[in-house]
């Protein structure tokens, strides 16, 4: 990140993905790093499944706006594959993507997930991820998701002792194995 530059993250999925607090996490970590950082939120019919997204603006110096516009953004973190889609319009061109490939299937009305799919891995930069898969190995229902964060933290002006703090310290009240459970997702998905 240079002097003047601001680092745009999306993080898109849908209610009760845990997008909030996955942009809680990067909120926290950029912050702990000395960074300048705000926040924006959305959240549509979240309680239903519906859209919720975050945007993220890091930078050495004072962030004006916490609202990333069209085509500037760096990084999209996508926690469902249709979320990521939508989310597509707010990147610069070739700006990586990591993302789910396991669909919430909400709505009468959501298209064919292969189609989605064949979308998604035909756009130069995104890595698509088997959360569902990844939540089963590491026999955690939410470290799917972490995974995806942990993938997404190599784009990111962070170190990674500052990833461990700001998850310890989110989680704590949650305990020890529930902040191990993360961490241990966090860095299977620096593997990816």
């Amino acid at each position: 990140m240079h002097n003047s530059e601001t680092f745009g993250f999306v993080v898109a999925g849908v209610g009760g993905q845990g997008a909030v607090t996955i942009a809680q996490l990067a909120l926290g970590a950029a912050w702990m790093s000395g960074l300048h950082v705000l926040q924006s939120e959305v959240h549509g019919m979240s309680q239903r499944g519906g859209e919720v997204s975050a945007h993220i603006l890091f930078s050495k110096n004072a962030v004006s706006s916490p609202t990333i516009e069209q085509g500037t953004g760096d990084l999209l973190l996508g926690l469902e594959p249709l979320e990521t889609l939508r989310h597509l319009i707010y990147l610069k061109k070739d700006a990586p993507v990591v993302a789910s490939s396991s669909p919430i299937v909400n709505m009468d009305t959501y298209p064919d997930i292969e189609k989605v799919k064949q979308l998604l891995s035909e756009i130069n930069g995104v890595k698509l991820v088997d959360t569902d898969a990844l939540a089963k190995e590491l026999r955690f229902s939410q470290g799917g998701n972490i995974a995806l964060l942990g993938a997404a933290s190599k784009y990111l002006p962070i170190e990674d002792e500052i990833w461990i703090k700001a998850i310890s310290e989110r989680l704590k009240s949650k305990g020890d194995k529930i902040i191990e459970k993360n961490l241990n997702a966090f860095n299977r998905g620096k593997e990816l």
